[in-house]
This record gives C-alpha cells, sequence and structure tokens, in this order.
C-alpha cells in the first residue's frame, strides 16, 4: 500500500504534463510571420512544430491550419488536399463524439477528437472555392459554394439534442440547465457574393441577380451579423455595359477569434473545499486595418491622370461575428459536460473525505486522507479547458468592384490603420478582360 501511495505525486505530474493544451504554445513567432506576410515560412513553422502546438486528436486542426496557410501562401492544389482531409475528419468526428463523450467526462474535453467549430467547417468549402477559382476551375468552385449552403441549412440544429441530452444528465446529477441557444447565421453575404460573380462570369444573369437578393437578405435579416452597411460598389455589379470589363477584388484581414480558458469556483457542500469548473469563450483578435485604399493605372499610362481610378473596399463579412454566433451551441454543451465531469470528480473526492472521517484506524483515516488530497489534486490538473481552434481564418471580409476598359493594369492596394497611416501595400499586374472573372485576392492578417 505504501508504493501505492508514494505514486500519486507522479501520477499527478503526468496528469499536469498531459492536460497541457494547444493554448500552451507560444505563437510569436508564427503571428510575427502572418503579419509580414510570409505565409510560407508560418506554413513551415506549423509542420516543424506539429507535435509541439496540436498533442493529440487534433488531426482536424493540423489539416485545417495548413490548408488556410497553403491557400496564403497561393499553393492552392495543396490547400484543397489539405482542407479536404479536415473536412472528411470533421464529419466522422462529429458522428464519433457521442461515443467519446464518457471519456470526456472523467478526465475533459481535450481526450476528444476535435469535431471542428461550425464555421471552421463551412468556410473550408469558401477556401476550396477560391482555391478553385485561383486555378481556373470554375464548375468545381460552384460545387464547393453548394456545399456551404447545405452545411449552413443543418447548422443551426447541430447540437440541440446533445444539449437537451446534457441537460438531463446534468439535473439528474444536481447541475444546473442551460436554454439552447438559436443560431442568428443563415445566410452568407460572402457565399452569395462569389456566387453571383461566378454566375456573372458565365453570362447567367438571372441567377447572379438571384444570389443577389440573398445577398442582400443578409444584410437585412442579421442586423448583429452584418454590423455594417452593405458595400456600394454591389450595385453596380449586374449593370456592366457591353464591350467593358468588370474588376472585382476580395480583401481578408485581421485574424479570426481564438478560445481562451475560462474557470470559475464553487464550494463543494458535498466536502470543505473548493472544486474547479474549467471552459472555453472564444475571444476575439483586433486588428490594425482600419480602411482599404485601392489604385487602379493603366500599364500604359502616358501621364493622364484621369485614366487613374482610386477607390475604397467595404466590408461584406465579418467572419468573426460568425464564429462567435456559431460557437454559442456548442459552448452550451461544453458547459453542461464540464459541470456534470466536476460534479463527479467532486463526489469521488467526497467519498475519501468522508472514509477518512469515518474510519477509527489512524493508518486507514491518513491513507484516504492522502487519497482525498489526491483527487483534489488530480481534479485540478485535468479540469482543463478545451482551446482547440483554428488560428488562420481572417477576421474580415472586404470587397470592391470597378467598371473599365479591358486591358492590362497595376492594381496597388494599401492597407491603412485607424490612424489612417499606410502599414500595408501590395501591387501587381492585372490583365482585365471583359469576359470572364477578373477576381483579385489580397490579404494582410494584421
Amino acid at each position: 500500500m505504501r508504493k501505492k501511495l508514494l505514486l500519486l505525486p507522479v501520477v499527478a505530474g503526468f496528469l499536469f504534463v498531459s492536460c497541457s493544451t494547444m493554448g500552451d504554445y507560444d505563437y510569436t513567432y508564427i503571428n510575427q510571420s502572418l503579419d509580414a506576410g510570409l505565409y510560407a515560412d508560418a506554413y513551415a513553422s506549423v509542420e516543424a512544430d506539429n507535435e509541439k502546438i496540436y498533442k493529440s486528436h487534433a488531426d482536424v486542426l493540423v489539416n485545417l491550419d495548413k490548408g488556410v496557410l497553403s491557400h496564403y501562401a497561393g499553393e492552392y492544389e495543396r490547400s484543397n488536399t489539405e482542407l479536404t482531409q479536415a473536412e472528411r475528419k470533421i464529419e466522422e468526428y462529429y458522428t464519433k463524439s457521442v461515443t467519446q463523450t464518457i471519456s470526456s467526462y472523467l478526465i475533459n474535453d481535450n481526450v476528444m477528437d476535435y469535431e471542428g467549430e461550425v464555421f471552421e467547417d463551412v468556410y473550408t468549402n469558401i477556401f476550396m472555392a477560391l482555391n478553385y477559382i485561383n486555378m481556373g476551375n470554375i464548375e468545381d468552385a460552384f460545387v464547393e459554394i453548394r456545399r456551404f449552403d447545405n452545411k449552413l441549412r443543418v447548422a443551426s440544429a447541430r447540437y440541440s439534442d446533445l444539449i437537451a441530452q446534457a441537460n438531463e444528465e446534468s439535473a439528474a446529477s444536481g447541475g444546473e440547465s442551460v436554454a439552447v441557444p438559436q443560431m442568428e447565421f443563415h445566410n452568407s453575404a460572402l457565399a452569395r457574393y462569389l456566387s453571383m460573380l461566378l454566375y456573372r462570369s458565365r453570362g447567367q444573369l438571372d441567377s447572379a441577380a438571384i444570389d443577389m437578393k440573398y445577398l442582400d437578405s443578409a444584410f437585412a435579416s442579421q442586423p448583429k451579423i452584418y454590423g455594417f452597411p452593405k458595400p456600394r460598389s454591389l450595385e453596380e455589379e449586374l449593370a456592366v455595359p457591353a464591350g467593358k470589363a468588370r474588376l472585382n477584388i476580395l480583401s481578408f484581414t485581421g485574424k479570426a477569434p481564438i478560445k481562451i480558458e475560462e474557470e470559475i469556483r464553487l464550494y463543494s457542500v458535498l466536502g470543505d473545499f473548493y472544486y474547479k469548473i474549467a471552459y472555453p469563450i472564444m475571444v476575439g483578435r483586433n486588428s490594425e486595418i482600419a480602411s482599404i485604399q485601392a489604385t487602379l493605372i493603366p500599364a500604359s499610362l502616358s501621364g493622364s491622370e484621369n485614366q487613374v481610378k482610386a477607390f475604397s473596399m467595404e466590408p461584406i463579412e465579418s467572419i468573426s461575428s460568425i464564429a462567435m454566433d456559431t460557437f454559442s451551441q456548442r459552448q452550451s454543451l461544453i458547459y453542461l459536460r464540464a459541470m456534470i465531469r466536476s460534479i463527479t470528480k467532486v463526489s469521488t473526492t467526497a467519498v475519501w473525505g468522508g472514509l477518512a472521517d469515518g474510519v477509527s484506524d489512524d493508518g486507514y483515516s491518513a491513507m484516504f486522507s492522502i487519497l482525498q488530497l489526491a483527487s483534489i489534486i488530480t481534479t485540478e490538473a485535468t479540469e482543463r479547458a478545451d482551446v482547440r481552434c483554428s488560428r488562420y481564418f481572417p477576421d474580415l471580409a472586404w470587397v470592391a468592384g470597378i467598371t473599365v476598359e479591358p486591358g492590362e493594369y497595376i492594381l496597388s492596394i494599401e492597407y491603412k490603420n485607424h490612424s489612417g497611416k499606410t502599414i500595408a501595400q501590395e501591387q501587381e499586374s492585372v490583365v482585365v478582360r471583359a469576359d470572364g472573372l477578373n477576381l483579385v485576392e489580397s490579404i494582410c492578417l494584421r
């Protein structure tokens, strides 16, 4: 028996180490690479530190993060391969998560395969659509937009049954219940925008007009999601004169929210001690970008300033707002699981305390007291929130459109901070054609 008691500190130490999370990793170098636009470097860092960042049960995140970074780096085919793998794992692990819940009650949610958040799942298809657009494959881009829509239709009911079941279990164990939050997000302006551009590029103006109506509805029916005006340039998208060409620009800025650990401590009526409940909350990451200015100059400019066109980009979608809205349902489920888990652990701790107080033999009393202390230490060590999440989706999507004569141009994009200072700039040569899709993508994650 003495040997078993001596093992308790070793076991507790192991639990402290094994319950570390991806939130414990230092992302400084990766974030610096992202801010500098060195996406290949960020990808290399993620690949090199794979095991340090993701621990176990994180196949979804490995492929999500690498897939998004590959897109930024212009590795579109590789990005699609990685995002497809992530998507398949999301479906597999969501189906499997119900059977893994028992394990999470014993330790924490980090022992479960990460199944992805709703926003991670649906935006996988947006980035795959953009990959196909960049590769000139319009048909497969359409497929990904449709798959985005299909996923979004069923997303709102994804966790409702699981929350109802967890509420029953919580009530049975003496815990509280929570209401089932309703997702507001049901229609994506960005998805509609891309679909509209694809239809217009094929001359299917009636279908493009339908997408524009749905885009209008996205802004009108989801004010919490779209807390900014509809981009003014949209009014001209379906009125391009014959012989003219339309150049569209899509920019991604900032970084989507991440999860951090929140904890509360409750007093146990079963024993004279406090216990911890740890659960994740989603927090936004501030972006330096306040405005984006674009300038389009004909490549053959002969000195006439009238040929220089300057225009502003406007936000069309807050991926951060959508991430937080769609996380609300799963957060309720996670909180309930954490409560049930903690009550179970506290009950075990209380049993050891009761046995220590109830025996007359000093040796056994000391043994049970040590087991109670070990239970308290183990509970503290293992009660860690699951803060796993993708870290490289953008915060905001911005758009602009301008009608010009077909030809070759120099496009300059300036990213400005809240003081109006240019903090990043991109410039490239673009050929704008009268027929087809002229979509330029720009990225600044600062």
